[in-house]
């Protein structure tokens, strides 16, 4: 043997490929997606009931003679697109259509290791049908062909097969899957164990619109009201179609672009479509998501304008429901004004919902509160007296912020700017004081602070869930957890306090038609703060590993929930910060971390207004800080 030959260790293939050798329904996509680009009309696919017996996947595509296998098949990473280019070739004897074809780097022909070591590949074309057997094998190849066998036959197709030992697929819950990763397409049948798979139709329609982006893509949009559909299991947000196949989950942000807040009535009633060929050069292999570009960046904000455009025009409809619920809110502090103070909180309540019918509710009750205190008498005095002390530059000032911003708009920004600087400049300073009683100071503001971590993470959705709290008590005895420490557990069933560190899990729920329609944590967001001081090594990665990995055996999670675990500590040792595993994701980081990632966020406001909070003692920007969370019990 050559000595300089490099060679594969026989697990290569599976450490490299792990999602789709673990994951039975990303092999299972993988399959129908190389049927499609093969020019495919029909994918049929019998999945077993128990191990040991045989999955097959069959469709009738162009089919490969055994110059195309070995050159496409045996090639690791084969560029799919560089080798035959991006549009569908269909068999000669089938109705032609124009196709774009998913594949990007040869992963897909991978799947059938999802399921066994050793799987048979059929394939013909031109009266020849070539049979191969195909092994793992470790040294010069990381697969190989054990045995190949050409006979005559007529047609075309390709035919691939083993015997399930491992990762045995539900062939229901694999229908539901199926159906809601492929667009609709006359011409392209699905059926799992002789029952057509239904792929996903746009119902409920409420507007469409197409569009060119400042990048040049030409996109299609189509807005879903889910109140004019029957499907419960609607997924709220922006879903990309790429040449008709989902790219990712449907969300509301991508990249760092949010195109709609979570909490709004409309971000809960509707879906947006944007359905393109056009961004398929820009979609991650795994087809998770899209690379992160700036040519992405361009299209993003192109949607965002569109989808801000729509839904203003819909929430137009919703402002008197708005209002309403704001007004019975109010109530008990509106009553005491007088009839001219009445109505003009309600003319104030008309003009700024027609002016911004996107407002959320918390945002204008925070400006029909400060309108109230105006309105009364001392308050109103008090503010015209503050309003005389200005000097003619601060009024102009005053004058052209009124002019360019609503009342409740400048509460809102001043007030979430002063509580994320805060919480941000209270961390700064407690994380390197030893005398820092870290229990009921610096371990509430971190994690209390889900957006540290996140934008994903900054919202209501992300609650404590008993199933989840659950399993966690159980991975800990009970003598190990400081009960003292919080003001009533059963209120906070999310928090853990221990001898050396705080840990904190909360997580989305989703509607898992794998179970029964049962409502179980989707999105898990785990949060382990360590006391100062503590080097985060290899043993507490691997114990916050072993929390994820028990949460995700004990069967609790939905059926493609994602787990994202933190944990933070004063210093990081000799290890990886980021680790991903079948489990879930893995994140060191330290406190000094976590404030410079903040301050970036806050686009340095935090150093711009230095100042101002320099002038805070440490006792009352901690108190300020704390008291956007009270969780926990604090001791003076």
């Amino acid at each position: 043997m050559d000595q300089s030959a490099i060679l594969f260790e026989e697990n290569y293939i599976f450490r490299n490929y792990k999602s789709i050798t673990s994951n039975n329904d990303v092999a299972l996509t993988e399959f129908v997606a190389n049927a499609w680009d093969a020019g495919a009309h029909n994918v049929v696919i019998t999945i077993p009931t128990e191990e040991h017996e045989k999955i097959i996947i069959e469709d009738d595509g162009i089919g490969m003679s055994d110059e195309e296998f070995r050159n496409r098949w045996m090639t690791l990473n084969y560029d799919r697109q560089k080798r035959q280019g991006k549009e569908v070739t269909f068999p000669c004897d089938v109705e032609k259509s124009k196709r774009i074809a998913y594949g990007r780097n040869g992963v897909g022909r991978h799947g059938m290791l999802c399921f066994s070591d050793t799987y048979t590949v059929e394939t013909w074309k031109d009266g020849i049908c070539n049979i191969y057997n195909i092994s793992i094998s470790k040294g010069e190849a990381p697969f190989k062909i054990i045995s190949h066998l050409a006979m005559e036959k007529i047609g075309h197709g390709t035919k691939l097969y083993t015997f399930v030992t491992r990762h045995l697929p539900d062939a229901d819950a694999m229908t539901d899957i199926l159906s809601a990763r492929f667009l609709y397409d006359p011409n392209f049948s699905v059926k799992i164990n002789d029952k057509k798979i239904d792929l996903s139709e746009h119902k409920g329609v409420v507007f469409t619109k197409d569009f060119v982006t400042s990048a040049n893509a030409k996109l299609s949009m189509i807005c879903i009201d889910s109140e004019k559909t029957a499907a419960k299991s609607q997924q709220h947000g922006i879903a990309f179609w790429v040449s008709g196949r989902l790219v990712g989950q449907p969300s509301w942000s991508y990249g760092k672009t949010t195109f709609l807040d979570g909490r709004f009535r409309a971000a809960k009633r509707y879906t947006i479509i944007i359905k393109t060929d056009d961004l398929i050069d820009d979609v991650l292999p795994d087809w998770s998501g899209f690379v992160d570009s700036g040519n992405m960046k361009s299209h993003y904000e192109s949607i965002k304008q569109e989808v801000d455009s729509f839904i203003k025009s819909v929430m137009k409809d919703h402002i008197n429901e708005i209002r309403y619920d704001v007004i019975r809110e109010s109530r008990d502090d509106l009553e005491p004004l007088n009839i001219k103070g009445k109505r003009t909180i309600a003319t104030f309540i008309e003009k700024i919902t027609e002016l911004n019918p996107i407002i959320t509710p918390d945002y204008l009750k925070s400006s029909i509160d400060a309108l109230i205190s105006i309105e009364k008498a001392s308050k109103g005095e008090m503010l015209l007296s503050q309003l005389s002390q200005m000097t003619p530059e601060q009024l102009d000032k005053l004058t052209d912020i009124l002019n360019t911003w609503d009342v409740d708009d400048i509460a809102t920004v001043i007030g979430e700017i002063d509580k994320r600087v805060v919480v941000v400049e209270a961390i700064q300073r407690l994380y390197n004081d030893r005398a820092t009683e870290e229990l009921h100071t610096l371990h509430p503001l971190v994690l209390n602070s889900r957006w540290l971590f996140g934008p994903q993470y900054d919202s209501p959705m992300f609650v404590s869930n008993s199933a989840l709290t659950t399993v966690i008590n159980s991975l800990f005895n009970k003598e190990d957890i400081d009960i003292d420490s919080i003001d009533n557990p059963k209120r906070r069933p999310d928090i853990v306090c221990l001898k050396d560190f705080s840990l904190k899990a909360v997580c989305t729920d989703r509607i898992d038609l794998t179970a029964g329609e049962i409502m179980k944590p989707d999105q898990v967001l785990i949060v382990e703060v360590k006391r100062g001081g503590f080097e985060i090594t290899d043993k507490e990665i691997n114990q916050i590993e072993y929390y994820v990995r028990q949460i995700r055996k004990s069967a609790i999670l939905h059926s493609s929930a994602t787990i994202d675990a933190y944990i933070v500590g004063a210093k990081l040792g000799d290890i990886d910060q980021e680790k991903e595993t079948t489990s879930g994701r893995i994140h060191a980081v330290t406190y000094g971390q976590l404030v410079d990632t903040a301050n970036s966020k806050l686009f340095r406001l935090r150093d711009t207004l230095q100042e101002h909070y320099d002038l805070m003692g440490q006792e009352s920007i901690v108190e300020k800080a704390l008291k956007e969370s009270t969780q926990l019990k604090m001791k003076i």
